[in-house]
């Protein structure tokens, strides 16, 4: 799973507190990728993502903004992907992939991307049940994030980040609010994470 060259961050935390970090999935993890890529074979990069799982789990699929039916799909750099369970209600069935009402969606036109072949990055967001699922998996292999992203996601959920759990940037241990302060000033952060007993 290639990422930006970047800070590592490692969080040592109870399994359960870690699961709190799934909303940080909704910020996105950042790829490097200088060339268009086909969007199973990304998925499938990353850990817990199998082909049974995209297709029985992934109901929802938005490409820089725009709801796609098929996965059969390239990835320019400079897209968004973010991913979802099948959502509630009638917003739910209408952007649903390969939904009986999709014909209701407004057709927006999709937001420029970076020209093939230059370098950039992609975005990948994950909602809902699919970010439950796959946060474990995710932040033990380590995720890139950007450092606004982490600050932003801990104005609302700061509690993870107090003991027990322990926190090293780049090896060095450091409280909560001195890794907030370095990563305004770091624009990609490599998330990992171990378990602490409990």
């Amino acid at each position: 799973m290639p990422t930006p060259s970047c800070s590592v961050l490692l969080i040592k935390q109870t399994e359960q507190a870690l699961t709190g970090f799934a909303s940080l999935l909704q910020y996105g993890i950042v790829f490097h990728r200088d060339r268009p890529v086909d969007l199973v074979p990304f998925l499938l990069d990353l850990p817990g993502f199998s082909k049974e799982y995209i297709e029985r789990t992934v109901q929802t699929i938005f490409i820089n903004g725009v709801a796609a039916d098929s996965l059969d799909r390239e990835l320019p750099p400079g897209s968004t992907l973010a991913l979802s369970a099948a959502m509630p209600g009638l917003a739910g069935a209408i952007f649903r992939r390969q939904g009986l009402h999709g014909s209701l969606r407004s057709q927006t036109p999709e937001k420029p991307v970076a020209p093939p072949g230059q370098s950039g990055y992609i975005t990948l967001k994950l909602f809902n049940m699919i970010a439950a699922d796959r946060i474990l998996d995710l932040l033990k292999h380590g995720i890139c994030v950007t450092g606004l992203s982490l600050v932003a996601f801990a104005a609302n959920r700061e509690a993870l980040l107090q003991p027990p759990a322990a926190l090293f940037l780049d090896h060095e241990p450091v409280s909560p609010r001195e890794l907030l302060q370095a990563a305004v000033n770091r624009p990609f952060l490599t998330v990992r994470a171990s378990l602490l007993p409990g």
